[in-house]
């Protein structure tokens, strides 16, 4: 009760996410849960306090046997403010940012390139947006201009462990229910935070609405090229300030998941059928229209997460081979694609793994000795689960999809179908909700329940606005996205 670091011993057995080989802990069971709190909010008051240790007080996950306060919570948010502050105030850290620009005669539609202050300027030509001011165009260039989706119509938003470096991923103390970003997630952030309000400006001075332009996409667009409900209603009120926005916006979101969620469970919209539910939805539970429309890698299948590893991970050996080392290549996979390489040249204790690898099925040495794939479209299904954590099964070729198919039958991924994908509903939830993460913003419920910042907060309602409306225009494009696919896929029928 009295030990100076007994906080951080709590915290490491419930809060932190846990090291391989980390030894285990034993509390005494005579402590109370009560006492358990005490020691937090006396660590909290002392001059030895670890500021790594301070956000997982304020986010910790309740538990039967640890409990943390209201009142110690807003104590290690504060706090937390405050150490944040004086951080910064002496100027530490790296300091990165975004400008967006809209210029006229432009000589392309977009541009992007970082100065020296490590700023990274877009602009976008508004001569492009001036000539294409239908509203399904407009919303289109959250595709075209702002790149919200990839290839595989993926939200390129969400957090990617491997796009985290090294040192972010092993450095500070982290919490196992807490949503990772990292430098690049922060940059995304911003990125589309200040697009999305630049070009509501940009259409507001041309005297066009973002909000009617996503009206007449959700009821008129959509039923004109897909065959969508034809009685689908989205509205939004006029309102002036954002914190009235927001309260507007936030059920029209939750309508228009249960409007799509009632159109792929009963092939219409009944208001009637609706409006019976006054349960929330949650982001997994949207369906699809299509079967099998998303791929992942299969977690139980650990001899694949091996094969994975060497072929893509930046931390393998494999890649480092003379004569290629002074060209720096960061994976087995980046090496092979690039150069012939022999297998005689790599040195014995690097052999096993590449022995591995052709037990496996996924290399082979030919009559020259040179290290070849075997099966190339295996080997680009697997990196892209490995870089992006799911693939979109209908955006591939038809090579892809058969070898996904023997894939899924040898149990080394699988299927599963979702309006959003795993990873988009973990984006998702982190804005809305603290169900999946104690760190989440819970924009949903403390709009819902009043507990939002105070009117005059401007700057607070102001993100908050454009955070709901940037998720629900997300959530229009993967709307479109699975109904291009349904669409494609009952005309190859």
């Amino acid at each position: 009760m009295t030990y100076s670091q007994s906080a951080e011993i709590l915290l490491s057995i419930y809060e932190v996410k846990g090291d391989f080989g980390k030894n285990q802990k034993y509390l005494p069971k005579s402590l109370t849960v009560e006492e358990k709190e005490s020691i937090l909010s006396n660590y909290l008051d002392s001059a030895d306090v670890n500021y790594n240790y301070i956000g997982l007080i304020q986010n910790a996950r309740n538990r039967n046997d640890f409990k943390v306060s209201d009142k110690t919570r807003l104590k290690a948010k504060r706090l937390y403010k405050s150490e944040t502050e004086k951080f910064f105030a002496g100027n530490y850290g790296m300091r990165y940012g975004v400008s967006v620009s809209f210029p006229e005669k432009s000589s392309k539609i977009k541009v992007g390139n970082i100065d020296e202050n490590s700023i990274i300027n877009y602009s976008y030509s508004l001569d492009f947006i001036k000539q294409n001011r239908d509203p399904y165009l407009i919303f289109q260039n959250f595709i075209v201009l702002f790149e919200y989706l990839d290839i595989q119509r993926r939200i390129n938003l969400v957090s990617k462990k491997n796009k985290m470096g090294v040192f972010e991923r092993i450095m500070g103390v982290h919490s196992q229910n807490e949503y990772r970003g990292g430098t690049e997630f922060n940059l995304l952030e911003m990125t589309s935070q200040i697009q999305l309000a630049g070009y509501n400006k940009v259409l507001s001075d041309l005297g066009i609405s973002l909000e009617n332009v996503l009206h007449d996409v959700f009821t008129s667009s959509f039923q004109e090229k897909y065959e969508f409900a034809n009685n689908a209603r989205f509205s939004i009120p006029s309102a002036t300030k954002y914190f009235e926005k927001v309260r507007l916006l936030a059920p029209e979101f939750e309508s228009v998941l249960k409007q799509f969620k009632l159109f792929v469970e009963e092939g219409s919209i009944d208001f009637e059928l609706l409006q019976i539910s006054s349960n929330p939805t949650t982001i997994k539970d949207i369906p699809s229209l299509n079967k099998n429309k998303y791929i992942y890698f299969n977690e139980d299948n650990k001899e694949m997460i091996g094969c994975i590893n060497l072929f893509f991970s930046d931390q393998t050996s494999l890649a480092y081979v003379e004569p290629f080392q002074e060209k720096h290549y960061h994976t087995f996979f980046d090496l092979l694609a690039n150069e012939q390489v022999k297998f005689s040249s790599y040195e014995e204790y690097q052999r096993p793994q590449l022995n591995y690898l052709i037990d496996k099925g996924f290399i082979n040495i030919d009559s020259d000795d040179f290290v070849q794939f075997t099966n190339s479209a295996r080997v680009i299904i697997l990196k892209d689960l490995y870089i992006n954590e799911v693939a979109s099964f209908y955006r591939y070729s038809f090579e892809l999809r058969q070898e996904a198919l023997e894939m899924e039958a040898e149990k080394i991924i699988c299927f599963d179908s979702s309006l959003f994908s795993k990873p988009e509903q973990a984006y998702f939830n982190y804005f809305l909700n603290k169900s999946e993460f104690t760190n989440g913003l819970d924009l949903r419920n403390s709009y819902l329940h009043g507990t939002q910042a105070t009117p005059d907060e401007i700057q607070k309602h102001e993100y908050a606005y454009f955070t709901y409306l940037k998720l629900l225009i997300l959530t229009f494009l993967k709307i479109e996205d699975d109904l291009i696919i349904n669409k494609a896929v009952k005309n190859r029928m």
